[in-house]
């Protein structure tokens, strides 16, 4: 993934999301390089699933099943890009 890092505004916005559907705190701190997996996000591939669901419902495009991969998942960053992309292409 080679796109421009994603805006402040789409990470916070990705952020919130994954705070409402991991049931965590207002206050837990989420930032751009947070990692998905194996941090204190700690998210499995049922949280991924639902995350995914949520977003592609909050900005209305479809995750081609083939794109469902770690690198998406690396951290919070590697999502909002991959959301910008496809948001804006759907």
């Amino acid at each position: 993934m080679s796109s421009p890092d994603p805006s402040p505004e789409r990470i916070e916005h990705i952020a919130t999301i994954i705070r409402r559907d991991l049931m965590l705190g207002a206050d837990v701190p989420i930032e751009a390089t947070t990692p998905l997996f194996g941090s204190d996000l700690d998210l499995d591939s049922l949280d991924a699933l639902l995350l995914m669901q949520s977003l592609e419902a909050e900005f209305g495009f479809k995750m081609p099943t083939e794109s469902f991969g770690p690198e998406v998942f690396r951290s919070v960053a590697t999502l909002a890009r991959f959301v910008e992309e496809h948001a804006g292409a759907a």
